[in-house]
């Protein structure tokens, strides 16, 4: 009886390896699929205007550009762009071109234009322009590369951050 208690309790502990070997390794896909900052692939990704024309991301970034992802529905993203809406309105945010992108609906995409005055593009799923968490900013040089990049809220008012847009401005 004794050799079958350790036999089972032995299987057990193989199952509990596999188990969590599984648990780590989805963790680990989760890590880097939704909390790592993707590429930004500009000449793959198609934007419609307020006026349902199409244009590529790459035909809209001129010059330093901030490109920055958001929903309606994000709580976080609601919170940051009266932060935007101010660092817009400094002399520093003005020399720079800013496209917002999300999948709200037109209606919410006309409120979110009226109540800040952003020009709003939109696209079907925010997973076709491999975002999977919001908020998302792209800070690009006149070159279209990245320069900064980040997942979740930037703090907008942070005067390092300041600076390094600063040394990006020509």
């Amino acid at each position: 009886m004794n050799n079958w208690y350790t036999r089972k309790f032995a299987r057990f502990l193989s199952i509990e390896r596999l188990l969590w070997a599984c648990l780590i390794g989805i963790g680990v896909f989760m890590l880097v699929r939704y909390k790592t900052v993707p590429s930004l692939a500009q000449d793959s990704i198609l934007v419609l205007d307020s006026a349902n024309v199409q244009h590529k991301l790459a035909d809209l970034t001129n010059g330093p550009t901030v490109v920055h992802f958001y929903a309606s529905w994000c709580g976080p993203c609601l919170r940051e762009l009266p932060e935007i809406k101010e660092f817009m309105q400094t002399p520093l945010g003005q020399k720079i071109n800013f496209v917002f992108i999300t999948e709200d609906r037109e209606d919410q995409v006309k409120a979110f234009h009226e109540r800040y005055g952003f020009n709003i593009y939109r696209v079907n799923k925010l997973k076709d322009a491999n975002i999977y968490s919001i908020p998302v900013t792209y800070l690009l040089n006149e070159n279209h590369e990245i320069v900064k990049s980040e997942l979740g809220n930037w703090n907008w008012n942070e005067e390092n951050f300041k600076n390094e847009i600063s040394t990006i401005i020509k």
